[in-house]
């Protein structure tokens, strides 16, 4: 069965190590609290991550929710030796001297790959909602921004338009608004991602976003749709840092992540923010526009 594994692993991921260099990407994800189950996620994405011969991810998980002071104190990520940082993380506000660190990173040419509800995360935390842009705030918190129907972004000024939320779950599709940008270059205009919560109304900064994915917020399927083309992934520079959020991925089953359109952004983000480049192929079985893709043997 080791081969059937190396061809799985191939077809997503079809690339010698040494095409990004001797080292692998090294990738710190942080979870540890979550309004989602991050038990399921983090280690999901390791796992996936780990997959890759030249991506290497470790955990380095937040104390959990009412750790003691002292507990929160002697957590002290070394973000400097990653070249990622991967957020599953939506809780308590880090110490100090975490942010400080966290800053410092990201500012000095860090990436950050923010996943699903860890842009929900650390309300008053101006540095981070400037790298982040849009966030799970109230619309009165800050500006939104949207696509419309002629491929404009529009800007939605603080108490004005929709608030932020999200939609019933359905199979929602994706369209490419960068076709150049590294991470979805050569990916199909339209594409249907699997069975998720499609977040609309993200609130914050709202500065200098650079939208690679919308999705439709479609108000005939279910409850709470705006009818707009929502924001799913965009990057934002701070410093010589970039921040890259995906707003994918809500953990019940874990089906979101499975498909192959996720797994293909995932890898192609850390990428990315590593190197500049991305090297992983867009493979055989990515969702079209009419037929999802998924991938369920990553568990």
């Amino acid at each position: 069965m080791r081969w059937l594994r190396f061809l799985c692993l191939t077809a997503l991921v079809s690339f010698p190590l040494h095409a990004l260099g001797r080292k692998p990407i090294r990738v710190m994800i942080i979870g540890g609290q979550n309004n989602h189950d991050w038990r399921k996620s983090t280690p999901f994405m390791e796992k996936l991550l780990n997959k890759a011969p030249h991506i290497e991810a470790t955990v380095c998980n937040a104390p959990i929710k009412g750790s003691s002071k002292e507990a929160r104190e002697a957590w002290k990520p070394q973000f400097n030796e990653y070249d990622c940082i991967l957020l599953d993380y939506n809780g308590e506000m880090w110490p100090e001297a975490v942010q400080k660190d966290f800053v410092d990173y990201v500012r000095a040419g860090g990436g950050v790959l923010v996943i699903h509800a860890a842009n929900n995360s650390f309300t008053g935390w101006r540095a981070y909602e400037q790298m982040v842009g849009l966030l799970w705030r109230d619309k009165s918190y800050g500006a939104s921004l949207y696509v419309n129907e002629e491929g404009e972004v529009v800007r939605e000024e603080p108490g004005q338009g929709r608030n932020m939320g999200h939609g019933a779950q359905y199979n929602w599709r994706m369209t490419i608004r960068d076709r150049n940008h590294p991470i979805t270059q050569k990916m199909p205009l339209h594409w249907l991602h699997y069975h998720d919560e499609l977040y609309h109304g993200q609130r914050g900064p709202a500065e200098d976003v650079h939208i690679l994915l919308t999705a439709y917020s479609d108000p005939d399927r279910g409850r709470g749709g705006t009818g707009k083309d929502e924001p799913i992934v965009w990057w934002i520079p701070f410093g010589e840092g970039k921040v890259v959020t995906n707003v994918m991925g809500h953990v019940g089953q874990l089906g979101p992540m499975q498909c192959v359109g996720f797994k293909v952004l995932l890898y192609r983000s850390c990428e990315w923010l590593a190197t500049g480049k991305c090297k992983t192929r867009i493979p055989k079985n990515f969702p079209t526009a009419d037929r999802i893709s998924m991938e369920r043997d990553s568990r």
